[in-house]
C-alpha cells in the first residue's frame, strides 16, 4: 500500500507465472503413490497417451515458472517487509530451483513455453524434448507435422472450391479440428460434403468425412491425434530420468506454489482491490486485547461490487453488551448482515483492509455459524436435527473469545419448542464473554433485552405502503414492529380473507399479552440496565484515543446521565 514500485513490480512478475504452477507438484506426488512401473519401449498403449500428456504439460508449466523466478527475485530483493524478505530468502536465494531449471534445460527445448490455446499447447507438448534425443520421437513428430499440414491444406481447398473465403479451422481437445463458416457466407444450404452441421452464434460449425473425428484410421483428425499420442508416449520415455530427479525436491515445488498463491492473494486480491477504491472505502483495522468489536459503515466486500447502491451498516459489541438480536421481515437483509460481519472479521485477521469507514476488533479464536435450513440425507437428519447438531457443536466448543453468528434458530420445529430452545441458547451465550449476533423472526426474543442488560435489539427498517413492504436495508436501534408482515405475504399469496382476518385477531391477542409482560420486566430490571450502560461507556473510554480533558468531560456527562436516569 505504501510502495507503488513494489506493488506494480510484483503484479508484473506474477503475470509471468502460469496459473497452474502447482500442477507439477501434485502430479509428481500422485505418481509417487503409484507403483514405479515405467513406460518402456515394450509398453506402448494409446491409453497411456493422456497420462503422458499431463506429465509433459506439468513439466512445461514448471519450466515456465522457474524461468519467471529471476524477475520475481529482482522485485523482492529490496523488500523490507519480514514476510517478503523471508520469501526472497527461501525461494529466490535457493540454489535448488536453479539446479532444477538446469536439469530441465538439458532435456526440454529452450523455446517451449506453457500455452493456453489448445493446438499451440499440443504442438508445444509434442516438441517439448530437444531434437535428436530419440529417433522414434522424431519420426512421430514428422507424422504429426504432416497430418497438421494436410488438414490446413484441406481447409484451403474448401475455401477455393466452395468460395468460402472466411472459412476458419478452429481446434479443441475433444473434437480436434473442425470447420467454422459465418452464416452470411452460406447462400442457401451447405453442400452435402459438409457433415455434423451445428449452428453456433453467428457461425456454422461442421466437418467432412476427410476431416471428421470418427472411428476410422483414414480421417485426418484421427491420424493427427494418433501421431500426437505417439509423441507424448515417446516424450515420457525421454523424461523419466528428469522426472525422477525433480521428484526428489517435490517439497520445494510445493513451497513455490504456496508462495505464489500467497503473493497473488496479497497483491492481486488485497492490494489491488484496496488501491482501486476511493481512500475511505477500505480502512486498516485496529486490534485490542479485550476491547469492543466496533465497525462503522460496514459493507459486504462482494455484494458491494455488484450493487452500486449497497447500504452500509454498523456494529458494536463489548463485554458489557455482548449480544445483538437482529430482527426484521424476510428479505430485509438479516442474513446478508451476518455474513458480512463474518467476512470482515476474517479479512481483518488475515491481514487485509476492510470495507468500512472505521473498525476496531479484538482477535477472535473461532467463528461459529448456524445458518441455513436443509435436510441432511447423508446422515438421515431432518432440518431440525441438523439445526440441533450444529447448535450443539457451537455450545460445546465456544470459548470466551469466539464470535457466534446464528441465523433463525428454532424455526424447524413447533413454535413453543423452537422459541424455548432459542431463548435458552441465548441465555447460555449471555453467560460467556463471546460476542454473539443472533437474527430471528421471533419477536418474543426481544423480551430478553428487558431482563438482561447485555442484550441489544436492532431491526432492519421497513416501510409499509399500500399493503406492500418497502425494504430500506438500514439497521436501526430498538424494536420496530412491522404489523403482520407474515399476514401481508400470506394475503398476497392468495389465502382466503376470512382466514387472514382470524389470524389477525389471534395475533393481536398474543401481542397484547407480550407487551404487558415486557412493560413489567422493563420496570423491574431498569436499575440493572443503567449499571450495565455505565460499565459499557467506561469500557469504551478505556480503549478510546481521546485526550485527558475529553475523557474527564465524558465521565462528568456519564455521572449526570446516571443520576438523572437518562442513560
Amino acid at each position: 500500500m505504501s510502495n507503488e514500485q513494489l506493488f506494480f513490480g510484483l503484479s508484473q512478475a506474477l503475470r509471468k507465472f502460469p496459473k497452474e504452477t502447482g500442477k507439477f507438484a501434485a502430479t509428481a506426488m500422485v505418481k509417487c503413490k503409484k507403483s514405479q512401473k515405467k513406460v518402456t519401449n515394450e509398453v506402448l498403449h494409446p491409453s497411456d497417451a493422456k497420462k503422458s500428456q499431463n506429465l509433459i504439460s506439468s513439466i512445461i508449466l514448471l519450466k515456465t515458472a522457474l524461468e519467471a523466478l529471476p524477475l520475481l527475485s529482482k522485485v523482492l530483493k529490496e523488500a523490507k517487509s519480514f514476510l517478503l524478505a523471508n520469501i526472497y530468502k527461501s525461494i529466490c536465494e535457493n540454489e535448488k530451483y536453479t539446479n532444477i531449471r538446469k536439469r530441465i534445460g538439458e532435456v526440454i527445448d529452450e523455446d517451449v513455453l506453457h500455452a493456453r490455446v489448445p493446438f499451440i499447447a499440443r504442438t508445444q507438448q509434442c516438441f517439448a524434448v530437444k531434437a535428436g534425443i530419440d529417433g522414434l520421437l522424431d519420426i512421430a513428430r514428422r507424422t504429426f507435422c504432416d497430418t497438421s499440414e494436410a488438414i490446413h491444406n484441406l481447409a484451403n481447398k474448401y475455401r477455393e472450391e466452395y468460395k468460402l473465403s472466411n472459412l476458419k479451422l478452429p481446434f479443441n481437445n475433444r473434437q480436434g479440428f473442425y470447420l467454422s463458416i459465418p452464416h452470411k457466407d452460406v447462400q442457401g444450404k451447405l453442400p452435402n460434403k459438409f457433415i455434423q452441421v451445428l449452428k453456433h452464434g453467428n457461425n456454422i460449425r461442421c466437418s467432412t468425412l476427410e476431416l471428421a473425428s470418427v472411428s476410422t484410421s483414414v480421417t485426418l483428425n484421427v491420424r493427427n491425434k494418433s501421431a500426437a499420442g505417439e509423441c507424448y508416449i515417446r516424450t515420457e520415455i525421454c523424461l523419466q530420468g528428469l522426472v525422477d530427479a525433480i521428484r526428489e525436491d517435490v517439497s520445494m515445488l510445493t513451497l513455490l506454489a504456496e508462495v505464489l498463491c500467497l503473493l497473488d492473494m496479497i497483491v492481486n486480491s488485497f492490494a489491488h482491490t484496496i488501491s482501486t477504491k476511493p481512500v475511505d472505502r477500505y480502512t486498516r483495522p485496529n486490534f485490542t486485547e479485550n476491547g469492543p468489536m466496533a465497525i462503522e459503515a460496514a459493507r459486504h466486500p462482494i455484494l458491494e461490487s455488484i450493487h452500486n447502491d449497497f447500504v452500509a451498516n454498523s456494529i458494536f459489541l463489548s463485554e458489557a453488551s455482548n449480544m445483538i438480536i437482529v430482527m426484521g421481515p424476510n428479505m430485509s437483509g438479516k442474513s446478508t448482515y451476518l455474513q458480512q460481519m463474518c467476512l470482515l472479521v476474517i479479512l481483518a485477521q488475515i491481514g487485509c483492509y476492510v470495507p468500512a469507514h472505521f473498525s476496531t476488533l479484538r482477535v477472535v479464536d473461532r467463528i461459529f455459524t448456524r445458518m441455513g435450513t436443509d435436510d441432511s440425507l447423508e446422515s438421515n437428519s431432518s432440518t431440525f436435527m441438523t439445526e440441533m447438531k450444529e447448535t450443539a457443536f457451537v455450545m460445546q466448543n465456544v470459548s470466551q473469545r469466539s464470535l457466534v453468528v446464528v441465523d433463525e434458530l428454532g424455526r424447524a420445529t413447533s413454535s413453543s419448542d423452537g422459541f424455548a430452545i432459542a431463548w435458552s441458547c441465548c441465555e447460555y451465550l449471555l453467560t460467556l464473554k463471546a460476542y454473539t449476533i443472533f437474527a430471528t423472526h421471533m419477536e418474543g426474543l426481544s423480551e430478553l433485552a428487558t431482563i438482561y442488560p447485555n442484550v441489544k435489539i436492532l431491526h432492519f427498517h421497513v416501510d409499509i405502503r399500500n399493503h406492500r413492504l418497502d425494504f430500506k436495508f438500514q439497521l436501526k436501534d430498538g424494536i420496530r414492529h412491522v404489523p403482520h408482515y407474515g399476514l401481508l405475504l400470506a394475503e398476497v399469496a392468495g389465502l382466503p380473507s376470512s382466514v387472514i382476518e382470524t389470524a389477525r385477531d389471534i395475533t393481536s391477542r398474543i401481542k397484547e399479552k407480550e407487551e404487558r409482560r415486557m412493560e413489567i420486566n422493563h420496570l423491574q430490571y431498569h436499575p440493572i440496565r443503567m449499571t450495565y450502560n455505565v460499565a459499557q461507556r467506561l469500557i469504551c473510554l478505556k480503549y478510546s484515543s481521546h485526550d485527558e480533558d475529553s475523557v474527564r468531560e465524558a465521565l462528568r456527562n456519564l455521572k449526570e446521565g446516571y443520576i438523572s436516569g437518562r442513560l
